[in-house]
């Protein structure tokens, strides 16, 4: 008889795994809230196993009820783990994940092996668990967020690397420890001989003699102009060069796809030049941390744009700390509010917008005055009150920052 496996949700991740599970002669059905699978409202006792795409939390009825079923429950990566052939490195973080996968997949490309990105970074796990890619010499370079973490089961990792540490997705955890703990499930998951690079922060807070101080790295090569030449990036290049030497794989193929690596768009990116401001776009920036290495990277007075959707944590807390960063804060969204109050005391004065456009628009016209300068939309928060991705927030600010230029040319 074949197994009967539940999958729920109907996006990307779940639809892959669904393949992979009918690739495997299950017998799966889908559910979804929305339009995409049926609505789990029966009991939990048909399935002999679970598989959860990365929007389900902890709390949600379907996911309780299949934990309490006893029978076996992963995120859709730790299924694909358990079939698949090849070798698995694992890449955690609050920040910095997307560009360590690429790095290691490039390079490992570059060394003359089969490498591909995988989790977190776009293409589902499942989908190339079940394609030609699976092969025992293919290494998968895995993105994984504490989302797809907090179901490990069937993850077996040749190599973990657990960049950083801080404060995010408290929308979605009680508190910094349960998101801190659903990242460390990752370290139950490196096989016994396997290479653990953590950065200084993690391994200061797991305060575990296992994790020793992480020794420095000699980057003789590295070009001053690599994304990978300057904090925080510098740090995560260490540690990808530790965890490639512990494999034991030629130090110039890492080191010339870091040289060699550009960011994903919208991580902090200079759009262009106005009279004697310069116009920079972060909103890949949807955390505390990633706005702050944003602010620490500007060399010229700052007017900041920040807000969007919240995820939890201590807003005052983070208005408080960038406050003295920054020549005055332009904000919108749903947070805006709330983080206007935090400014309350500082100072450094704050705007309030209804829309995104107005609070471009005013800090723009506010650093002209004060040339030169810089106009950082580096957000620290969701884009998902006013755009369907921080993509699409980061388009948006190019668009209008374009539309100025052109004007102040016709002008």
């Amino acid at each position: 008889m074949s197994e009967r496996v539940a999958v729920f949700g109907a996006g990307m991740s779940g639809q892959a795994a669904r393949k992979l599970a009918e690739s495997l002669g299950c017998e799966v059905t889908l559910f979804d809230e929305g339009a995409g699978g049926q609505v789990f409202n029966d009991s939990a006792a048909g399935f002999d196993r679970f598989v959860f795409s990365p929007g389900f939390a902890a709390q949600h009825s379907w996911r309780v009820r299949a934990e309490a079923s006893g029978c076996p429950c992963h995120s859709e990566p730790a299924y694909a783990a358990m079939h698949w052939t090849g070798k698995l490195i694992g890449i955690t973080g609050t920040n910095g994940k997307t560009s360590l996968t690429r790095l290691l997949t490039d390079a490992l490309q570059r060394a003359g092996q089969s490498a591909v990105a995988v989790g977190n970074i776009g293409r589902p796990f499942a989908d190339v668990a079940c394609s030609d890619l699976n092969q025992p010499a293919t290494w998968a370079v895995c993105e994984l967020s504490s989302f797809q973490a907090e179901l490990p089961m069937g993850l077996a990792l040749d190599g973990l690397i657990w960049t950083n540490f801080a404060e995010d997705h408290l929308d979605r955890y009680p508190d910094l420890e349960d998101y801190f703990e659903a990242k460390a499930n990752l370290l139950r998951c490196v096989k016994s001989t396997a290479p653990v690079c953590l950065g200084e922060d993690v391994r200061v807070r797991l305060n575990d003699p296992r994790w020793p101080e992480r020794q420095a790295c000699v980057r003789a090569d590295l070009l001053s102009a690599s994304v990978f030449a300057e904090a925080p990036q510098s740090a995560n290049f260490d540690l990808a060069l530790k965890l490639w030497n512990t494999l034991g794989l030629p130090e110039k193929a890492l080191v010339d796809a870091a040289n060699r690596l550009r960011l994903d768009a919208h991580r902090c990116e200079r759009v262009g030049r106005l009279g004697g401001v310069e116009f920079w776009d972060d909103s890949k920036a949807t955390n505390f941390h990633a706005a702050e290495a944003a602010l620490q990277r500007m060399q010229l007075p700052v007017f900041w744009i920040g807000g969007g959707a919240g995820k939890g944590g201590d807003l005052n807390g983070f208005a408080r700390r960038i406050a003295p960063k920054i020549e005055a804060a332009f904000l919108y969204g749903a947070v805006s509010e709330q983080l206007r109050s935090g400014f309350v005391g500082t100072e450094c004065p704050s705007q309030r917008f209804e829309r995104f456009e107005d609070a471009v628009r005013a800090a723009a016209e506010r650093a002209s005055q004060t040339s030169p300068s810089v106009v950082l939309m580096s957000p620290g928060f969701a884009s998902f009150d006013q755009f369907l991705t921080y993509s699409q927030r980061g388009k948006s600010f190019i668009s209008i920052v374009l539309g100025l230029m052109d004007h102040a040319l016709t002008n």
